[in-house]
């Protein structure tokens, strides 16, 4: 620091003095290139120590989620009345629910005026005037409620106030009105059932939660749910056809906890949707149930199977995710209506038992069918091999392989794509983009250091104007999954249904061989290009591929 006296120039160093806290430099309100959502921090936090932090107690920043940057923003051409009620954007804190508060105000009210005149700086209030703001937190005092932020610039204060918040594990809030709310700060089973709710059958606005269902009973449990987490009650509505009802829930911060745990965004929502990637994380793997839970009372039918159908691609994966981590095998199929792409997700008979223990129903009318549907199983149906349905086939007799697990991986195909991509004069920079893969995987692919799955067979035999099964009948296929490569028929023959009779599908990709006759049992090995070193004393062998080609094409009944 240099100083000026008497015309000479006099130099004094001193310790460098701290800036005061502002919104600009606050490091509870989340950057926007980290994201704004759980997921985003999760996946772009660089800081490993931050990020355990985060993994261990995802809500303990309750601030970051609440306020946004752009709370403290308003148009310069907007009306000087208008920017200063940006203190009414912010939650309030009633002060009879944190009683110490009040005397703690009033005991530094100059000191916290400064502090708030500091922390708003170069915000929309545009106001410099500490006794303003001196005068400001005496009518809140007054009126019983304070701004957050207001809290943030003095130490004790917010010490004091986040340590009872952590205490209690949640906050209690209200609005610029007085409408107050309970914002919890644990996930707790059923907070995480509503995000899976309401990523199915609900939708954002800046300032509601609309949650939709043909259920009355559904939706009034719905609303008990709320009640119970956030202590507001949520207004039902029938549709306009009666046919179904919709429950309107205010809260604006209600909304901002519901975007920062799963990203669900305000308006269109199905490109975003995902599993809340904090559910993946060892304290709260145990209520990833309760979110799949949520989702399939939403999005799921039990009338006849297990069927789950999503319009987004990433909710889709993380599906196959945790189906895959609790051992639930699943048929896959991508369907395209009017230009929009879902991903249908069905549970074949043997594992629905498994998925009902993993994630159950919380629907009145759901459970009920799902419960029927297992019931039907146990005592209506014949066990064993009951055949091929005809729906699985295609017109010319194959076997439909878009209903196979897209992931499995084609062996064998490398020189074969190469030397169709060269006869229609297609480079590998067009071929990636058209597939959307990188060219390293395509050049990975065509030299066979990578098998590509068969998703991306289909597109490349779609591209090439080609029908999918009489390729694969041409090039005399492999397929590969989980440490094994085996052959796949092509369409359905005497031989294979018998065979089929004998191989039965059972939980975790395993096979129960059913038959005595060593000769036939060989037979079935060089059919399907078993390893030579399987024995039919072993009983039981495990593959993925050949498990998943059983139970998309036979129809097996009673096998656990």
């Amino acid at each position: 620091m240099v100083v000026c006296l008497l015309g000479k120039k006099t130099t004094f160093y001193c310790e460098k003095m701290t800036p005061p806290l502002s919104w600009k430099t606050d490091p509870l309100l989340l950057e926007r290139k980290q994201g704004l959502s759980l997921n985003d921090l999760l996946v772009n936090f660089e800081d490993s120590a931050r990020r355990e932090q985060l993994g261990e107690n995802p809500l303990n920043n309750f601030y970051g989620f609440l306020i946004k940057r752009v709370d403290f923003i308003r148009k310069e051409t907007a009306p000087a009345e208008k920017r200063i009620r940006i203190l009414t954007r912010m939650p309030f804190i009633p002060l009879n629910n944190y009683s110490f508060l009040k005397q703690l105000l009033e005991d530094k009210r100059w000191l916290i005026a400064e502090a708030s005149r500091d922390y708003f700086y170069q915000s929309a209030m545009k106001d410099h005037s500490i006794r303003n703001w001196k005068n400001r937190i005496a009518r809140y005092i007054e009126r019983g409620a304070i701004p957050l932020p207001l809290l943030r610039g003095d130490e004790e204060l917010w010490q004091q106030f986040t340590q009872q918040v952590k205490q209690e594990q949640q906050i209690t809030i209200q609005s610029a009105k007085g409408e107050h709310s309970t914002i919890p700060l644990m996930l707790t089973e059923k907070l995480v059932y509503l995000l899976g709710v309401i990523d199915g059958d609900g939708h954002l606005s800046k300032h509601q939660v609309h949650i939709v269902d043909y259920s009355k009973k559904h939706i009034e449990q719905l609303q008990q749910f709320i009640q119970e987490l956030f202590r507001v009650t949520g207004a039902i509505r029938e549709g306009k056809e009666g046919n179904y009802y919709i429950l309107l829930v205010n809260g604006k911060w209600l909304v901002r906890l519901i975007n920062f745990l799963t990203g669900h965004p305000l308006g269109r929502k199905y490109a975003a949707l995902r599993e809340p990637l904090i559910l993946r994380e060892k304290p709260f793997q145990h209520l990833r149930g309760a979110y799949w839970r949520g989702l399939f009372d939403a999005d799921a039918s039990y009338k006849q199977g297990v069927t789950f159908v999503t319009t987004a691609k990433t909710l889709a994966d993380d599906l196959y995710n945790y189906l895959d981590y609790k051992k639930i095998s699943y048929r896959t199929k991508e369907k395209d209506t009017i230009g929009n792409l879902s991903y249908v997700v069905y549970i074949p008979t043997g594992y629905r038992t498994n998925l009902y223990s993993q994630i159950g129903s919380w629907h009145p009318e759901k459970n009920q069918e799902f419960l029927s549907l297992l019931k039907r199983r146990r005592m209506g149906e014949k066990e064993g091999f009951q055949g091929i349905p005809k729906q699985t086939l295609t017109s010319e007799g194959y076997f439909n392989f878009y209903h196979l697990d897209s992931s499995i991986l084609v062996v064998n195909v490398g020189s074969i794509l190469n030397q169709i991509r060269k006869k229609m004069v297609i480079s590998r920079k067009k071929l990636a983009q058209d597939l959307s893969i990188s060219y390293e995987t395509i050049t990975a692919y065509e030299n066979g250091r990578a098998f590509p799955p068969l998703r991306n067979i289909i597109k490349f035999v779609e591209l090439t104007n080609q029908k999918l099964m009489p390729f694969l009948e041409e090039n005399r296929l492999f397929y590969y999954k989980s440490h094994l490569t085996i052959q796949l028929p092509l369409k359905p023959t005497a031989f294979l249904k018998q065979a089929m009779q004998y191989l039965h599908p059972r939980n975790g990709s395993n096979i129960t061989i059913l038959t005595k006759d060593e000769h036939f049992f060989e037979e079935m090995k060089s059919y399907f290009s078993l390893p030579s070193s399987l024995t039919i004393s072993q009983r039981r062998f495990c593959t993925r591929v050949l498990h998943n080609f059983l139970i998309t094409f036979g129809n097996y009944q009673n096998v656990k």
